[in-house]
């Protein structure tokens, strides 16, 4: 095997295990809100439809820092491009604080979009507005794996992903079932693990 396929491979697995990491958050959340009945399963279907959007809308935070910091780290500028990624991670943080400031008095009005019951809008409504205080952490995430990704560390953002993963899937287990907190135990539970990540990547 070339040097540059190994290359290829330690960056890309690693990447790719990321990838699949990430959406294991929705997976936990259905999991375990799915016992607490259809309506609740429903509200967090709603409501994850609109974060999913809001993320995917907002993943350039990613594909912009990475280039800007290869650009940088293969000059011989490591100090520049770690510069170039730090203010990338701030521009996501604005921008999620904007984004969550926003959306919260919008929250209701994004779920009746939907058509949904009541019973379905409110525990929608409930998920929602609790997430959207996690929204800059995850923001804050997605520019430093591209800070990461363009220092050539794919390894770091997989470990964070498994982590948050693991605190995630406790964290809504406890305040879901032991604190009693329903659908809001789940939204509180993703929120704290999203601020661990943005945390641990800063």
């Amino acid at each position: 095997m070339l040097p540059i396929d190994r290359d290829i491979l330690r960056l890309a697995v690693p990447a790719l295990g990321a990838l699949v990491a990430e959406p294991l958050f929705l997976l936990t959340d259905t999991a375990l809100v799915g016992h607490l009945g259809a309506d609740p399963l429903a509200g967090l279907g709603v409501a994850s439809a609109i974060l999913q959007t809001a993320v995917g809308l907002l993943i350039f935070l990613a594909y912009a820092t990475t280039p800007a910091v290869a650009r940088r780290l293969g000059g011989g500028d490591r100090p520049g491009a770690i510069k170039a990624g730090i203010d990338g991670m701030w521009l996501a943080l604005g921008i999620g604080v904007v984004l969550a400031l926003l959306a919260w008095p919008a929250a209701g009005p994004l779920v009746q979009l939907f058509g949904s019951t009541a019973a379905v809008s409110d525990e929608a409504t409930t998920y929602l507005t609790i997430s959207l205080i996690g929204l800059p952490g995850m923001l804050v995430v997605i520019a430093a794996t591209g800070l990461l990704r363009g220092l050539q560390d794919t390894r770091t953002p997989l470990i964070v992903a498994v982590a948050g993963f693991a605190a995630n899937a406790a964290l809504n287990a406890v305040l879901i079932y032991g604190a009693g907190w329903g659908i809001a135990g789940s939204a509180a539970g993703t929120v704290v693990a999203q601020w661990a990540m943005a945390r641990s990547t800063s």
